[in-house]
């Protein structure tokens, strides 16, 4: 894509394609950086860590470096749904490895996707099947209420630490499934 105008975008090959929404997607690596904890990535660059978050004896990896198990048959996505989870477990396992306390096992909320698509509302979906739970505006509030409730931006120091034992948070918009309830 080399332009967008109102109402299409401009392919590279010079095709004009009618666009309400245009989401560009580049993809994601993780930082070279991960090659000094672990020769062995995931297709992304990311490092192989264990149900602790453990890569190495005294390595913790969280956020986008960390390929964490979800279930059986997937990662965890490079998204704040789990970058945040994923630093709250591995700090906590870090000091409890100073401290000589056990670990937490890091568990994943439900996968889910949330897309802003501006005056179109948004797109709420769930699973690895992205099974569509919102759209429109109602998948517009939800973006919205994910973004000012779930993972609002903070800048207080002890806000931040209180909320640093909160894990995982319950949704309340959708009807859990059944899988939810056996985690």
């Amino acid at each position: 894509m080399t332009e967008v105008g109102d109402g299409y975008a401009v392919l590279s090959d010079g095709t004009q394609v009618p666009a309400d929404v245009v989401v560009w997607s580049i993809g994601m690596r993780a930082s070279e950086l991960t090659r000094q904890i672990s020769a062995e990535l995931d297709h992304l660059g990311r490092v192989p860590v264990d149900r602790h978050l453990r890569a190495l004896p005294a390595v913790f990896v969280a956020g986008d470096t960390a390929a964490a198990p979800f279930d059986a048959d997937h990662t965890v996505m490079q998204a704040c749904q789990h970058a945040t989870p994923l630093g709250k477990v591995a700090g906590y396992n870090a000091a409890a490895d100073l401290l000589g306390l056990p670990p937490r096992e890091f568990r994943p909320g439900p996968y889910v996707t949330c897309l802003d698509l501006g005056a179109a509302g948004g797109v709420f979906t769930r699973g690895w099947d992205r099974t569509v739970m919102a759209a429109g505006a109602e998948g517009g509030a939800i973006k919205k209420w994910i973004n000012q409730v779930i993972h609002p931006p903070v800048d207080d120091a002890e806000a931040i630490l209180a909320a640093a034992d909160q894990v995982r948070i319950e949704l309340p918009f959708f009807p859990r499934a059944e899988e939810d309830d056996a985690a």
